[in-house]
Order: C-alpha cells, then structure tokens, then sequence
C-alpha cells in the first residue's frame, strides 16, 4: 500500500495510474521482486519510486534503498523525481554519479545517512571501495534501464556489488526492452524476479520517419533544423561522429551543446541538459548512454543522425518524445542502404513515413527549405546564416575605439564595476602572485 502522503501527492499531478503503475504498486509495496517491462515514457520511475518508499523503515537510520542508473544524466534525473516525495515523508536522496566531486558525495553520505542512494555502478563501486557507502543495510534494489547495466561488459563488477549486498529481500528491474537474463540474476542476487509486461513497443503518439542522405549531408539536415528553430535531440553511434557533427554546427553557428562526450565533466553535461529541458537550446547530440532514459517534457523530435544498430536501440531512443499522451516524432538521418537495414528490424506494426520539412516548420520565423525533400540526395547547399546588416548593440565600454587596446578596455569596464569587487580581486591576485614565487610557469596557478 502506498503512504498516504505520497498518493496525495501523486493525485495532486496525474489524474490516474499509467499500466505499468496500475501494475505494479501493490506488488513492489507488498515486497515482489519484479522485472517492469512497459514503453519509454510510460511513468516507470515513480511505479517503482511510491510503493519502495513506502516500503522503507522510516524509524531507522542508514541506506535502505539502492538504486542503478546505466548513465550520470539518468542518475541525476532519477534523484530529481524521487527527492519531492521522498522529502515528505523525511527521508533523505543521494545522487552517487560519476564526473561529480567524490570528496563532497562521500561527506554528504556520512553526513545525512541517507535512506535511498541512486547512482552510477562506478561510482557507487569506488565509494563501497572508499569505505564511504555501508551496503550491509540495504534491503531493496532497483535496477532502471536493466538491459543497459545488466550485461557480460559489467558482469565483473555487479558479482562485487552483489557480494557487498547480503541482506537483500527485493530486487526490481525496469526496462522498455526485454533481453536480461532473469536466471543470472536470480543466481547474483539471490532473488526470483518474475517479469511483469504492459502496454506497446512503440507509443501510438510517435510518428516514425526517414529521410534519404549521402555522405555527410546529415549535417546539412541539422543545421537546417537549427535554422529553423527546432528543437531537438540527436543521436549518434559513436562519439566521434558526435564531435564532427558538433563542429560543423558550430561553424555554422547553430545553437548547439551535448552530453555525450566523455571529455566533457558532469556539470558541464548537466548544464547542456538543463538548457535543452528550459528550450534555451535548439539541438542537444547524445551518444546512447548518455542518452538512456532522459525525460524531456514535449520533445518535438528526436533525431538517429545514425541509424540505430537494432530494434532495442532505435525503441530507446524514440522514447524520449512523444511521452505522456504528447506527440512526437522521430527522423532517422541515412543512404539507401541504411534504410533498407531499418525496415528489416523495425516491426510490421510501426509504420515508416518520408519525412516532411512541413513537419518541422519554424515557428519563429520563416525560413525557405536549403534540403530537398527528395528521396534520391539531400542539396549540399549552404545553409550558412546571412549576417545582420545592422551591428550588434554593444555596451559603450567594451567597443574598441582607435587607438585604445585590449588593456585600456578593459580598464575603461573596471571603472563601471563595484569598488569592493575591485578589492577582492585584488587581494586574491597578491595572494596568487605570492604563492607563485619561485615556480616555473608550467606549476603556475592563474587566476
């Protein structure tokens, strides 16, 4: 049964169960371990969230509830969701994911004692390793895109996950697609996970389309759709494709940022996501486990810049639009041969379209198409933005003047800006100065 609370809470923003919730709530709130099979974008988060947090002793201190996320973006998004409800009830969520500072994780954890941990396996594993994550308490697991974690790649590391987890009663796993091996996880951890499946492979509110391209042309494609204004989310197979296609845009000045290049630190990942979730972002390129699981409200449109490898991955990305009862659509970007591999995996009942540029028509200005909507080839035609005759307005300070150089400038701004913003910085540049003496450039800290 669900806490009061927490039904409260959840009638105030749904009016009723999706199936997977309907499914599910008594049976993880009676103690069920479960494999939740239900379509991206179905409300698979909080089927598992409500009944498990119910579940907990709220009369204890210390981790009961340890949930896995394949990705740092989903771990994030998880911790997000879960943290409203559980805040009702007066426990505590903490967020173990790779890219952010492990020293502040660590002392948050002995802080807090937090009832329910999400979090990345790697991350989780070094804090087990730092003797900063006690996991002798943890009762119940959860396991969110279990075909992404639950695989041969990290067998070695969740047979050690599952040796520092000895008193587990229940184990959930959830997944739009099937293709885990209930056995292997009954023998990992010791629980028998029945399979629970509702709903569809594919939304009805998805509509599915292509369009024909050779070379590099796609890139054409997406900077026609920055041109245009829309928004949407690109995947890639791998990350060098994701930073070639970047590159173009940028050259093109489109409004562009991603999360799927592993050079790239979680906050900066995470400042990418968040501008693309407020619309301040036209485009977001994502590699597939960047990419896994992310709740974009009223995604318009996901773009495969690549077509995916199989049916599991190409169902994955589509989620991410047309997701509660919204519409949405999806474009996949390739050659005739592409094409012809996508039709083959793709089921009778999903339906592939020629895409429309009509679909996608600019709502804040209007643009004439530079691609074709023909089959045959995409027009390599510049796409280049035309430049502004009017000059950008720009504070009277910052335009260079005849004669004046960067350093009067920049001594022209100091002017406008607060004394006692002055002083700190210089204070802070002494101390630096100081604390430099005596080193060779390269070990030099700059302010």
């Amino acid at each position: 049964m669900i806490l009061p609370e927490l039904q409260e809470e959840f009638d105030k923003h749904f009016q009723e169960k999706t199936a997977i919730q309907a499914a599910l709530f008594d049976r993880l709130a009676d103690g069920e371990s479960v494999f939740g099979l239900a379509p991206t974008g179905s409300g698979k988060t909080l089927a598992f969230a409500l009944p498990l947090l119910s579940r907990l002793d709220l009369a204890k201190k210390g981790h009961q509830l340890l949930i896995l996320a394949p990705s740092q973006e989903l771990g994030a998004q998880l911790a997000q969701v879960i943290r409203p409800y559980a805040a009702l009830i007066g426990v505590k969520v903490a967020a173990l994911i790779g890219g952010a500072n492990g020293k502040r994780q660590a002392d948050k954890l002995k802080k807090e004692k937090p009832a329910v941990v999400v979090g990345t396996l790697g991350r989780i594993q070094t804090m087990i390793d730092g003797k900063a994550l006690k996991t002798n308490h943890f009762t119940m697991l959860v396991v969110d895109e279990a075909d992404a974690t639950l695989t041969e790649e990290h067998a070695a590391e969740l047979e050690k996950l599952a040796d520092n987890l000895p008193n587990l009663q229940q184990v959930s796993l959830f997944s739009a697609t099937s293709g885990v091996d209930l056995a292997w996880v009954e023998r990992l951890f010791g629980q028998s996970v029945k399979p629970v499946s509702v709903g569809q492979r594919s939304p009805e509110t998805i509509d599915h389309t292509f369009l024909h391209v050779d070379g590099r042309a796609n890139h054409k494609v997406l900077i026609e759709l920055a041109r245009r204004h829309v928004q949407a989310l690109v995947f890639f197979n791998s990350i060098n494709a994701l930073v070639a296609a970047q590159a173009a845009l940028r050259h093109e000045h489109a409004s562009v940022m991603s999360v799927g290049n592993n050079e790239k630190s979680h906050l900066k990942r995470a400042d990418a996501l968040q501008a693309f979730k407020k619309g301040k972002l036209d485009l977001l390129l994502a590699t597939d486990v960047a990419g896994r699981g992310l709740d974009i409200t009223g995604l318009p449109l996901v773009v495969n810049a690549q077509v995916p490898r199989n049916l599991t991955t190409y169902l994955h990305r589509s989620g991410r639009t047309g997701r509660a009862g919204q519409r949405g659509q999806v474009l996949t970007l390739g050659n005739d041969h592409d094409i012809r591999m996508l039709k083959q995996y793709l089921p009778d009942e999903l339906e592939l379209k020629k895409f429309s540029w009509e679909s996608v028509a600019d709502k804040k200005r209007s643009v004439a198409p530079v691609v074709s909507d023909e089959p045959a080839a995409v027009s390599i035609a510049s796409t280049k933005r035309v430049k502004s005759a009017t000059p950008k307005a720009a504070d009277s300070d910052s335009v260079k003047k005849p004669g004046q150089g960067y350093a009067a400038r920049k001594a022209a701004q100091r002017k406008q800006e607060d004394p006692k913003t002055l002083k700190k910085a210089k204070q802070k540049h002494q101390a630096r100065k100081k604390k430099n003496k005596g080193k060779p450039k390269w070990a030099q800290k700059r302010d």
